[in-house]
């Protein structure tokens, strides 16, 4: 068991991280521009997940203090290993996501309705 001050951090770190989770989800749901939700899914997304790592990594360590154990030892590092492929991952969709958006150009539908409306 660890010392109530670490349990106490270690929440305060869940529930950022369902809090962001929410805000992510809840982005993407309202927003109603590619940019906003975006921005939204990858920030909020990126903060929730590091707010999960960082109370694994918490909790591994307090762990390891007080007890010891290789076990500890192995999920910090694996929790690394998924906080380095989940904001690698994040990062690159965020950039293929904001090309495809740069390419397409804006309003084009409005421009070739109004041509069809016109007598």
């Amino acid at each position: 068991m660890s010392s109530p001050f670490a349990d106490s951090i270690i929440f305060l770190l869940l529930v950022i991280s369902v809090g962001f989770g929410g805000i992510s989800v809840i982005g993407l749901l309202l927003f109603p521009d590619i940019r906003s939700r975006m921005y939204t899914a990858t920030r909020a997304s990126l903060i929730s997940v590091c707010a999960i790592t960082l109370s694994v990594i918490l909790f591994a360590l307090f762990e390891l203090l007080s007890e010891g154990g290789p076990q500890y030892t192995t999920l910090v590092l694996h929790t690394l290993v998924l906080i380095i492929v989940v904001t690698g991952a994040n990062v690159m969709m965020f950039r293929m996501i904001s090309d495809h958006v740069k390419t397409k150009k804006p309003f084009q539908g409005q421009h070739e309705q109004k041509m069809l409306d016109s007598p």
